[in-house]
């Protein structure tokens, strides 16, 4: 059985960002690699729409002529998603044709209903899914026994939803990286990183311990769960070694939700390999800010060389914080940007613009703390755009408020920006009642607050501020040594 495995290219209006195709796609290495422990009759390709066009995706589909096509899919690259699968249908009919992510798990009903050339969306853990979908494919199993997969019933009109499961991560298998060709990352990553940067991505965790999420988080609830200390740390080791890794990235929502799990890790990494404590291979992932006001867990950074925290400040203003649940404070953020500071490491700071309770005081705010954060040594920021991702409590705001859209499966985000600041979330009057008042002084906001690290030599990057503004600008910082 023949298997393709897609992250289909960012469509036309929107802009990739900086660390697109970087590395490969994670989730469909994963799950390839699931299904290569259990099989030894599947051919697998993987596909990276960060590297190839739609057009030569196309043709790969036409040459390989897989039985099932799968597509990773967010709301930048769904309607080249769609592209693929309606090709697909086109040149082959028996091809089966699955959508999976995040995205599409809060999507499913809406995309079932409207596009019928998608036989399957995998929800949830994609790894049950796609076990379970290669033995229906192969008559062993009846669709109504798999496990996260929906589909649409013509007879019934319906969409089916079979039970759901979420994976033990206690039985993940690592990713096996010679399932792709890792030579053209390396060569993006010396491009752009600078020579001899050689990275490889990994993940520790799934889920994460806000409850409930934060308004604009898109990835549905899973709870948090964790993969076993040990076998994680034989698995980074052994890729660090074979590849001659100069970083390693945790892509887990946060690495530090576990201070035991934590612990445990950095003694079995000590145990593998010696990398990282002689200064060889650095650490990257991201971090929760109240996760790093303890003395011991910025002491396990340290230990495993790490050379950048990644951390959603959101905002620097308390209220809005509280409008979007991050559960968190000023004060808790400075505390964590000395102890990350003095420790040595740095911090890629991201906020975001236009969230609930936006006006003109708490813009101000926020360049005030991106200035306070620049003297204490920030010299990484990203502001973003707010984006209205399916599955937030401001998507399904933006539906109650305009239940014309309720039925569509591509909204651009534009639009879904533009409704929800018509909702009663935001009181617009200090801008005239415009949206684009509004939108115009989000810019400004977001300008001020990147101006204010470029200023001093640091780098910006950001989504949605226009055409090529979302790539880094001023000093490019790859490690506490290294010059440009």
């Amino acid at each position: 059985m023949k298997i393709l495995l897609c992250y289909p290219p960012v469509s036309e209006e929107y802009n990739p960002i900086r660390d697109s195709g970087l590395a490969p796609h994670l989730s469909t290495l994963c799950i390839a690699s699931h299904l290569e422990s259990l099989h030894d009759d599947l051919d697998f390709l993987l596909l990276d729409g960060h590297h190839l066009s739609l057009e030569e995706i196309c043709g790969k589909i036409r040459t390989f002529s897989p039985d099932i096509l799968g597509c990773s899919v967010d709301f930048t690259n769904y309607n080249n998603a769609v592209r693929l699968c309606e090709y697909s249908r086109k040149i082959s009919p028996e091809i089966w044709n699955v959508l999976g992510s995040n995205h599409a798990t809060n999507m499913a009903d809406r995309i079932l209903r409207n596009r019928r050339c998608i036989d399957f969306v995998s929800t949830f853990d994609g790894e049950p899914s796609w076990e379970d979908l290669v033995l229906i494919r192969k008559g062993k199993l009846p669709r109504e026994k798999g496990r996260n997969l929906a589909w649409y019933d013509p007879d019934t009109r319906r969409v089916i939803h079979t039970r759901k499961e979420l994976m033990d991560l206690e039985e993940m298998r690592g990713v096996d990286y010679p399932l792709i060709d890792m030579e053209p990352y390396f060569a993006m990553q010396e491009k752009v990183l600078g020579k001899g940067f050689r990275m490889m991505q990994f993940t520790s965790q799934r889920g994460c311990a806000n409850k409930p999420l934060c308004v604009f988080c898109g990835r549905y609830t899973d709870g948090i769960r964790f993969r076993d200390p040990e076998v994680y740390a034989k698995e980074i080791a052994y890729w660090t070694e074979k590849y001659d890794l100069t970083e390693v990235w945790d892509r887990s929502d946060s690495f530090i939700q576990s201070r035991r799990w934590l612990m445990d890790f950095c003694h079995a990494m000590e145990k593998h390999t010696h990398r990282f404590r002689e200064g060889r291979t650095t650490f990257k992932t991201y971090a929760r800010a109240d996760q790093l006001l303890k003395e011991d867990v910025i002491d396990c950074l340290k230990g495993l060389n790490f050379r950048m925290v990644f951390i959603g400040y959101e905002a620097g203003d308390d209220r809005i914080l509280k409008n979007i649940g991050k559960h968190s404070n000023l004060e808790v953020y400075l505390k964590a940007t000395e102890n990350v500071f003095s420790a040595g490491l740095d911090i890629d700071a991201s906020f975001i613009v236009g969230l609930p309770g936006e006006n003109r005081q708490s813009m101000d705010n926020h360049v005030a703390f991106a200035r306070q954060l620049v003297e204490m040594g920030l010299d990484k920021i990203r502001v973003n755009r707010l984006l209205v991702l399916p599955g937030t409590p401001l998507y399904r705001k933006v539906m109650e408020t305009f239940p014309e859209l309720n039925d569509r499966d591509i909204i651009p985000q534009d639009l879904l920006q533009h409704k929800l600041f018509l909702t009663d979330l935001y009181d617009l009057n200090e801008f005239g009642g415009d949206v684009e008042a509004f939108k115009e002084a989000q810019r400004a906001c977001a300008d001020a607050m990147t101006g204010t690290v470029l200023a001093h030599g640091g780098g910006a990057e950001g989504y949605g501020y226009g055409k090529g503004r979302n790539i880094l600008r001023g000093k490019q910082l790859q490690s506490r040594n290294r010059e440009d």
